[in-house]
């Protein structure tokens, strides 16, 4: 599959299977917005990628943190 120009929203991509798919996604050309709890490992992970990977704090029972996810995900390119 070509992600190359796309965005991803990651859940729990910080840590674990997410990190993984995270940084995968980004190695093949596409921007990420991974999502997390952990905010301190949240930042220090998306400092390793620059502009490509950003990081957000989200609880995904939280709707309101959910919808903040999917609109930064938005200003950065194609879902």
């Amino acid at each position: 599959m070509d992600v190359k120009g796309n965005v991803a929203i990651v859940t729990g991509g910080v840590s674990g299977l997410g990190a993984a798919t995270s940084r995968l996604l980004v190695e093949r050309g596409a921007r990420v917005v991974a999502v997390d709890v952990n905010q301190e490992k949240g930042e220090a992970f998306a400092a390793e990628f620059g502009s490509e990977l950003v990081f957000q704090r989200v609880d995904v029972a939280s709707e309101s943190d959910v919808q903040t996810a999917v609109d930064i995900a938005a200003t950065m390119g194609p879902l």
